[in-house]
């Protein structure tokens, strides 16, 4: 993965990565333009990645970190992966249904057969 810290290549790197991606927060702080992580730089990272579809885990701005290297994970929230990642922090019925059809036993074995078919 690059190490590059601009808001394009962060989102260059999601989508390399199949829609997620964990990165260390001096590269949110670097694409933001900050000296420093704070709650209120964590809330303009938020918003900078929103406005390009993504989210992020710590799910919550508060909870974000402050140190530039610990890690958060960048997601796609257009993609079905970005839902189910959204759907296991927000509790309801409809969430917990998306869960469920997300791990789905009949496509496990459906998919397990196509590997089997793939590998003889």
């Amino acid at each position: 993965m690059s190490k590059n810290s601009t808001w394009d290549e962060i989102k260059a790197d999601v989508d390399e990565h199949g829609g997620v991606v964990t990165v260390s927060a001096w590269r949110l702080r670097d694409a933001q333009g900050a000296g420093r992580l704070t709650e209120r730089i964590n809330g303009q990272i938020s918003e900078s990645l929103a406005a390009r579809g993504l989210g992020h885990v710590p799910f919550n701005v508060e909870d974000m970190p402050t140190y530039q290297n610990e890690q958060v994970r960048i997601y796609d929230r257009t993609t079905a992966l970005g839902k189910v990642i959204e759907s296991a922090h927000l509790p309801g019925d409809d969430h917990d249904e998306r869960l469920r059809e997300a791990i789905n036993d009949e496509a496990v074995d459906i998919l397990r057969q196509v590997r089997d078919l793939v590998a003889e």
